[in-house]
């Protein structure tokens, strides 16, 4: 087959046939479910969908699974589909050129990955789980520009895949890389958003009923529970009405014109209407036939496991300033993996961190060579250049990543402190004027960069003020 999906699910069971009827009316062929030990089984919600061949289910047990669900995946059902994406019941895949999914990423093929952008809807001020569903029940969403929607989620070639590296993205093979819409290269879960050509709509938080049980449920990845900050942050920056997949699934329901044109009715909030049109349409839908089975226990690869466990490792050695340490698991990695661009930058900063500029620019020098214009290798060369006291290269790199769309606040902090040095004072003011709101207490603690801006720019006009 051409395409398929793998999501991984526990206590999903309200949502799971919108999901499926959606992606199945936009070309995809099969899916690949990982019952996560759910109350009621994901299996006896979707029988017909198993009947007719469109679902295989496998059981996975225990907390923080999702990779080695994924991972499962690639390995046993990457031979049968040439594509498989990886989301969740939250997320909706919205192509907007093209009312087939699979006609888009034919476009694609050379790549081993398509990254899409995704974009955070928030609770539009549902109490209760909408019964018209989620498409139609959450249209508000955050602004393109914010943060949170720098997260992409990832349509893969398992051919070209050694294993996934976070619910978001993967490590390719020598000589393949995953591309966004325009075809720049991304190496990680994080990537300026750009959503011309396609979405993906991810209804985060629901509503309050359902934040609560999402609370419950914690992480897939890690086990973790959702903090109430991300509720409150995206209900208050939820400002964008978006109908864009309302407007690309009607077409697809093969109603008599009069009924597709009363966009009210179809929308109505109170009523179960548009999830009705979508199950009766994709009833319709012949599947592909696929002779994949359900496996009666899931071993996890014992080298996924090991390099979680560096990369965990490494994280908490760089958080607790032991960059020696962490310098030393990075090292093992990268000459492990030494086709993987994150080894090179992972090295590069701990190197950067305890001084020795020799190193970090070797291993970034490499990765130039090897993914010129890599938007993470550009992040990684503004803290060597920061480091080094080049601050004119500091601002050109930076201008270089600002090409690729807006950049992180961070990243803006350290533009601005750049030509700050450069003598460009009024340059430097303009450029931080947007994040100097954002230099709360806990931002100014938790970076350096921070903590120089709100001193050269804030604390004397503060004071200033205070005189008068």
């Amino acid at each position: 087959m051409y395409l398929s999906l793998c999501l991984i699910a526990k206590d999903e069971n309200a949502y799971l046939k919108e999901w499926l009827d959606y992606h199945i009316l936009i070309g995809v062929e099969h899916f690949w479910i990982y019952d996560n030990d759910s109350t009621i089984p994901l299996a006896k919600t979707i029988k017909e969908y198993i009947a007719r061949g469109l679902v295989t289910v496998n059981t996975i047990h225990g907390k923080a699974v999702q990779l080695y669900a994924y991972d499962h995946c690639i390995r046993q059902y990457g031979p049968l589909s040439k594509w498989i994406g990886f989301i969740d019941t939250d997320e909706f895949i919205v192509p907007k050129t093209t009312s087939s999914l699979k006609d888009f990423l034919h476009d694609y093929e050379e790549y081993a990955g398509l990254a899409i952008s995704s974009l955070f809807f928030a609770s539009g001020g549902n109490k209760n789980r909408p019964v018209c569903g989620q498409i139609v029940g959450y249209q508000i969403r955050t602004p393109e520009a914010l943060s949170k929607n720098r997260f992409i989620k990832s349509i893969i070639q398992p051919e070209k895949v050694v294993f996934p590296v976070s619910p978001h993205s993967f490590m390719y093979k020598e000589g393949f890389f995953c591309v966004n819409e325009n075809r720049d290269r991304v190496s990680s879960q994080f990537f300026p958003c750009n959503v011309k050509k396609i979405q993906l709509n991810h209804y985060y938080t629901r509503s309050a009923q359902e934040w609560k049980e999402k609370k419950n449920r914690g992480r897939g990845d890690s086990g973790t529970p959702y903090e109430d900050d991300a509720w409150v942050d995206l209900n208050k920056n939820s400002t964008v009405h978006d109908e864009t997949i309302i407007r690309h699934t009607i077409p697809l329901l093969n109603l008599p014109p009069a009924k597709a044109r009363n966009f009210a009715a179809l929308t109505d909030p109170l009523s179960s209407r548009f999830l009705e049109e979508m199950s009766t349409a994709a009833a319709l839908v012949k599947p592909q036939k696929c002779d994949a089975e359900p496996v009666t226990e899931i071993q996890f690869n014992s080298e996924l496991e090991q390099l979680l466990a560096d990369y965990s490792t490494g994280m908490k050695l760089v958080e607790d300033k032991r960059y020696d340490q962490a310098r030393i698991i990075y090292a093992r990695l990268l000459q492990k993996y030494p086709f993987d661009i994150t080894q090179y930058t992972n090295f590069a900063i701990s190197c950067i961190h305890l001084g020795d500029l020799t190193s970090a620019w070797e291993a970034l020098a490499q990765a130039w060579r090897m993914a010129p214009k890599d938007l993470m290798v550009l992040q990684c060369m503004t803290d060597y250049f920061f480091a080094a006291g080049n601050f004119e290269q500091v601002e050109k790199t930076c201008l270089l990543m600002e090409t690729y769309g807006s950049l992180e606040p961070v990243t803006v902090a350290g533009m601005a402190l750049a030509q700050w040095e450069q003598g460009k004072h009024d340059q430097a003011r303009e450029t931080a004027r947007l994040i100097i709101p954002q230099l709360t207490p806990q931002a100014i603690a938790n970076h350096n960069w921070y903590n120089r801006l709100y001193e050269l720019m804030v604390k004397p006009d503060q004071e200033t003020h205070d005189k008068k």
